[in-house]
């Protein structure tokens, strides 16, 4: 069976409303207006002949790989402060208490292993 992202190219949930010209959806997050906007003008572009389908097409894969892309670094970057969270307080624990204990928390997170 083929999805409806492949039959129709949709890939987002608010985008047959950015397709249609319509206003920007209550709740998203910041990324996701930013997106909805630029899929509106593309689509709009489009419709108006300021841009062919092969261009239209180009700039929305550009589009959501950038997306795609400030996704991923915005997840690593939430787990890189979590990861330098959990060892400065296995530092600060050794520190108060040089236990085998202790040094063996700090170094598994330092290897990229949860205790």
């Amino acid at each position: 069976m083929v999805s409806e992202s492949e039959r129709t190219g949709v890939t987002l949930p608010y985008e047959r409303i950015a397709m249609a010209g319509g206003e920007m959806p209550d709740g998203l997050e910041y990324p996701d207006q930013v997106l909805f906007l630029e899929l509106r003008m593309l689509y709009d572009q489009f419709k108006r002949g300021i841009v062919d389908k092969v261009a239209a097409t180009r700039e929305k894969k550009r589009l959501l790989d950038n997306y795609r892309m400030y996704q991923f670094n915005d997840q690593m970057g939430k787990e890189w402060a979590e990861q330098i969270k959990l060892t400065e307080l296995a530092r600060a624990a050794y520190r108060k208490e040089r236990t085998l204990e202790n040094a063996d928390r700090l170094v598994a997170l330092i290897e990229g292993r949860n205790l």
